[in-house]
């Protein structure tokens, strides 16, 4: 099977390391070209064939919409799989330059009802809650799911050690966690992993509340895995979620996790690892962990049992099963 992705590149978020681990595995088995920017490159493996697109403001430019009908006819794929509502829009524009209408499938990452999605043939979304805002023609769920990794020890923490792991923007509701650990009553350190918009106005918050040699604002790593691992608790601090990787790594490597009550969060959590978008709950909830650990390390063993339901084995098997049925 020829499969063809595409992806509006922003940053390497969780939309693109979905798409990014779905092509590699794919790759293994099938064909798989991935339109998007060259700045995906050190995230894909040999086989996934990279051509450069750059969706950004080309969505009506009908030179652009033929230039890419043309890559799709050279191409020739099976199914054309879009991660993004942008793409999707010049995909199935450029679709009326060619005579052969190849179905287009999208995978709705989160729970944002976006009217252009139902030119899509088939909407994917990554768990049910998300699912209430897919409208595409054609509606299905397969969770997300992640290559396992090997992890690395980087010894005993000194102090209780809290992770936070995504895109530095409001969403992600880190503001909101370092402004509760300023009212904890134990002594911590906190490293949030990932890059975006907000770093600036984070840093500047921290330093406000002189929490510079506790907190450390990490960047963008490799290996998120081992972040996790060596902490003593990770915590998702969102507003808004389709089904967080943060989570789903959490399943595989944390010790604890604890998260909002958002989204599918207590339906996968269960009811004593999630609690209220509010300082004052985050701020019980972390003390509670800190004080009665153990536990709530028998509370998430129980959680990181399912852990097989979010392989990426499983979620590519199901995807090849959806693009078969649209090849029919």
């Amino acid at each position: 099977m020829t499969i063809l992705h595409t992806l509006h590149w922003v940053q390497f978020a969780g939309t693109e390391k979905v798409c990014v681990d779905l092509c590699n595995e794919l790759s293994k088995e099938h064909t798989v070209y991935l339109l998007t920017n060259e700045k995906i490159k050190p995230y894909i493996n040999e086989n996934v064939n990279l051509v450069e697109v750059d969706f950004e403001k080309n969505r009506y430019n009908p030179f652009f919409l033929y230039q890419v009908s043309k890559i799709l006819e050279r191409i020739n794929p099976d199914v054309i799989h879009i991660h993004n509502t942008k793409e999707l829009e010049i995909i199935y524009n450029a679709r009326f330059f060619m005579q052969k209408k190849v179905p287009i499938i999208g995978s709705r990452h989160n729970p944002i009802f976006k009217k252009k999605f139902v030119l899509a043939d088939m909407g994917v979304a990554v768990s049910d809650e998300t699912r209430i805002y897919t409208n595409a023609k054609r509606n299905i769920t397969i969770l997300n799911g992640i290559p396992y990794k090997e992890v690395e020890d980087f010894g005993k923490n000194e102090k209780f050690t809290i992770v936070g792991i995504g895109r530095l923007a409001p969403v992600k509701g880190f503001h909101t966690l370092i402004k509760a650990l300023s009212k904890i009553d134990f002594d911590f350190k906190l490293n949030i992993v990932g890059e975006g918009e907000q770093k600036q106005e984070l840093q500047n918050l921290i330093k406000s509340l002189a929490l510079d040699d506790k907190i450390q604002l990490v960047g963008f790593v490799r290996n998120v895995q081992d972040y996790i691992h060596n902490s003593d608790l990770q915590i998702i601090s969102s507003s808004e979620e389709g089904l967080s990787l943060a989570l789903i790594e959490g399943i595989f490597y944390a010790k604890v996790l604890v998260a909002t009550d958002i989204a599918n969060h207590k339906e996968l959590l269960g009811e004593n690892l999630v609690f209220d978008n509010n300082i004052e709950a985050f701020v019980e909830k972390l003390n509670d962990v800190n004080k009665n650990y153990a536990k709530y390390i028998k509370l998430f063993e129980k959680i990181k049992q399912t852990k097989d339901n979010y392989s990426i084995e499983k979620m590519v098997k199901q995807y090849v099963e959806a693009y078969k049925t649209l090849i029919k």
